[in-house]
This record gives C-alpha cells, structure tokens and sequence, in this order.
C-alpha cells in the first residue's frame, strides 16, 4: 500500500515532469510555474521536498565516492571486457601495478574505468585467486553436492545433482554463472558453489582422479561395520551410569583411556545421546556420547598428512553454520556465523600468501549440512581440516577459546595450532576432545576452533573485530607451518 509520504512525492513528481515538458513545448505559463513553487514551498509539501533533495544529494556522494575509490592489479593476465562474462568481448589487457577506479561491483565481477576514461569488467574471482593462470581454460572443481540449473536461476528447473569430486570444464563464467556440460546435459551452475581451477590441473582420466582421491565411503562403512566397536573414555573420572540421563545414578567411575565395549546407544528426552557400554567383567553401563571417542571411527583416517610443508599444502577452511543456520546469537543480535566467514576470508588470505591451496566448505551465506562438508574434506584429499566456531552460553560469565580433535592422531594438529592462538588476547581454555561430526566423520587431520564467546560482553568486543580476524588468521598459519615442519621430520 502507498503511503503518504509516497504519494506527496509522486504528486511532486509529476508537477516537476509537466514543468519541464512545458518547457520543452515552448509553452511556460508564469501562473503554472509559480503554482508549483508555492506548493514546493508549503508547510506541507517543504518537508518530504527537502528529504528528497537529501537523499539525492546522498545517493550522488555515494556514487562519486564509490567511483573515486581505487582497485590495484597485482597479477598479470587480467582482461577488460565489455561485460561480466569471459566470453565478452575483451577490451585490452591490464598492465600489473595499475590502478583503476571502481565504479560497481556484482556478481563476482568489478565494473572499473581505466585511465580515467575506459570503462568495462574484470573479474573479482580472478584477482583474489592467484592460482587461476587466466579467465580461460577454467574448470569447475565440485566439492559438495551441487544442482546443474536449466538456467541461470535458482528457481529453475534442477536437471540433475553434481556429486563432489568431479572436474567440469567450464565454457564461460557469465555474471555469477557457469555454462557447464556434465554427463552430455548442458547447464548451469552458480560460481559461488565450486573452485575455480585451472584446467591445467585437472586429472587428465577418472583412473589419475581415483588415484588423488582413494576415499571410499562404502569400504570404510563395511570395515566399521564389521570391527567390534570399543569406545574409549576420553575425560578423568567419566561417571558410568546406571540410566540414559544426567540426572542418573553413577554405578562407577571410569579413568582417561579405558576401553570399553559398545553394545547400543540410547537418546534421553532432550535429544541428548549415550552409550551403553560393558567392561571386562561384563557390568553394563550408560555413558555421556560427547566423552568418548568409538574405535571404528577411526577406521580410514590418515595419520599425517601427505604434504611436508604448507606451501605444498591443500588446506579445507570450514566456516561454521551459515545461511539459515545462524549459529550462536549475540547479546546484540550478532550472528555466528558472520564472524566465522569473516574469520575465514581472513584466514584464507593468510595461507594462500604462504602458498597453501585453500578451499572453503561454503563460499558464502549459505547453508551447507555438516555430512557434506565432511564429505568435501574427504574426497579433496585434504591436509588439514579447520572448522571455525565461535562458543556459546547461558552462563555469560564463559569466556576464551578452545581447540578441539577427535582422533588421537590429530592431536598434534591441535597442538601445534593451539600454541600459536594462547597469546591472543582471549583466556585460552586449551586442548579438549571433541566429539563432533566434521571431525568425528572427516579421514583427514582435522580441528574445531572455538575462537571466543558469543554470549561474552568482553569477548565480543573482538568476535567482529577485523584485527583479531587478522590475529587468528596470523596464529593459525604459523601453526600450520609448525605443524608440517613436524609432520616432514616424523616420516
């Protein structure tokens, strides 16, 4: 429904227009005119005129501003087009070191002027991926389950789903899309969803692929199935109970590193998971499922990874939560998953300036289940696994950040991580066992960081702030170069 203000403006509107075509005709009637700007003028009509003079005022600053700000090539192979798409027609070819004017930004794509007179695109995804020789002989490299579109629309028609792991060639990036052939079924894919390789890269046949990629899911799940799982007690003094509750009676207590048996597992009325296990006498008993770790997980995970150092490293950065999955929320009405793409992004950059390959479970604000971030970890091969989290509380007193492993070959991963992040200015709370999905399910040397308190009025003063993005991302890359200088002398 129009609102007042709405139509005062349109009335303004339209008087303005039947001005100027007088004007236009030749036909200006003093009567006309000077009715026009006692209306301008009135107690009624000054106010919604004057605010709509200020926000076009505001919105010409705002262009000037945005077309006034600079953009610095720092790569070579970088082509003007005259539209957002690498199959537009080129230009000329940028000189590295220049300098251009930013004029919009869409899509993946910057809309720049060139010498103060050249307009035309260049490709954002280009600049920020220094590992892409060029905006040809690109390839799509497909790490979660990824819809092929019958056009460059998210509400059309879905032709089918890519499983991760495949290699598209990509016959042109057009405005945030991707025109892409897989199985002889043309289509579309939104950019924001893959890697952007070059093609150079590609394996050149599924046997080279199988060999980068051993994983099997369905070996692993058959040897799980068929090894007796022993679960072994990952906290001192672990309450064995006699119930699936908190609120049970112990019936004993059980040491760091005993190994007991699983026989099932059960849900108390809140969801919450435990085990029922039985000792070598054969005393059943329940146990919390958060501290414990099962023997047949373990099954398939690598225990150091294949790269020596972090420059030949290929790194899976994970930001917690994302699209309707918020994560935890500020006493401010901040949003987790916010902070944790932003620590990513920065975090990102960091590894990719010593070298790394860096990959992200989700490029974006979109939501992403955790069995498929796992399964991009798995099948990528990766050297490490960050997954990065903010924490939680009802007590607001909770404050500091914490790194979490599962897999007890991981733990000098968390270590050589959790040294660098002690001195940053939050209480570190150190190195805890984690029993949770993307570390539990992942075959690769992976990690859980919680990085401050959500629910903390002195720890979100740095949760969104860009310098302690900065400080985690710095802290975490020197721990990953330790980490492989140790991993290189251990073989």
């Amino acid at each position: 429904m129009i609102n007042r203000f709405e139509l005062i403006v349109i009335s303004l509107y339209n008087k303005f227009m039947f001005f100027i075509k007088m004007l236009n005709e030749g036909g200006i009637y003093i009567q006309s005119v000077r009715r026009i700007f006692e209306l301008l003028f009135s107690r009624k009509f000054f106010p919604p005129f004057m605010t709509f003079v200020i926000l076009s005022v505001s919105a010409l600053c705002i262009t000037f501003l945005l077309t006034d700000s600079t953009l610095s090539i720092e790569r070579e192979n970088v082509i003007l087009r005259t539209r957002p798409a690498t199959n537009a027609q080129a230009i000329i070819q940028l000189d590295q070191g220049i300098e251009v004017n930013l004029k919009q930004e869409q899509n993946g794509w910057y809309k720049v002027r060139v010498n103060g007179k050249t307009e035309g695109w260049i490709p954002k995804w280009l600049l920020e991926n220094t590992t892409l020789e060029n905006d040809q002989d690109l390839a799509a490299q497909i790490l979660i389950n990824t819809p092929l579109y019958s056009s460059t629309d998210e509400s059309s028609k879905v032709i089918q789903n890519i499983e991760p792991g495949s290699y598209l060639h990509v016959q042109a990036e057009d405005n945030g899309w991707l025109s892409v052939t897989f199985d002889g079924v043309y289509g579309y894919i939104p950019t924001r969803l893959v890697n952007l390789v070059s093609e150079s890269v590609v394996p050149d046949s599924e046997e080279e692929i199988e060999e980068e990629a051993p994983y099997d899911k369905n070996e692993i799940e058959r040897q799980r199935a068929e090894a007796e799982a022993v679960v072994s007690i990952r906290s001192n003094e672990e309450p064995l109970l006699d119930s699936p509750s908190f609120y049970a009676e112990p019936i004993a207590y059980a040491i760091y590193g005993e190994q007991l048996t699983l026989i099932d597992s059960a849900e108390d009325d809140l969801g919450n998971e435990f085990y029922l296990v039985e000792d070598s006498t054969g005393i059943r008993a329940y146990v919390d499922s958060t501290r414990v770790s099962i023997s047949t997980y373990s099954i398939g995970h690598i225990g150091l990874p294949s790269a020596n150092s972090l420059s030949e490293a290929t790194i899976m950065i994970d930001p917690g939560h994302g699209g309707e999955d918020s994560g935890a929320i500020s006493i401010n009405d901040s949003f987790e998953k916010d902070a944790t793409f932003n620590t990513a992004m920065a975090l990102k950059a960091a590894l990719e300036a010593q070298g790394a390959t860096v990959m992200l479970t989700r490029p974006d604000d979109q939501f992403i289940e955790l069995e498929d971030r796992v399964t991009a970890s798995n099948l990528n091969q990766v050297d490490a696994f960050i997954s990065l989290h903010f924490d939680g509380s009802e007590d607001t007193t909770w404050s500091g950040t914490t790194t979490y492993y599962y897999h007890e070959s991981d733990e000098l991963l968390a270590q050589s991580v959790n040294v660098q992040i002690t001195p940053l200015p939050l209480e570190n709370i150190g190195i805890l066992f984690g029993n949770y999905h993307v570390l539990r399910e992942n075959t690769r040397p992976s990690i859980l960081l919680e990085l401050g308190y959500m629910s903390n009025q002195y720890d979100l003063q740095y949760i969104f702030n860009d310098n302690y993005h900065q400080n985690i991302a710095q802290a975490i890359t020197q721990g990953l170069i330790n980490y492989f200088d140790q991993v290189s002398q251990l073989r």
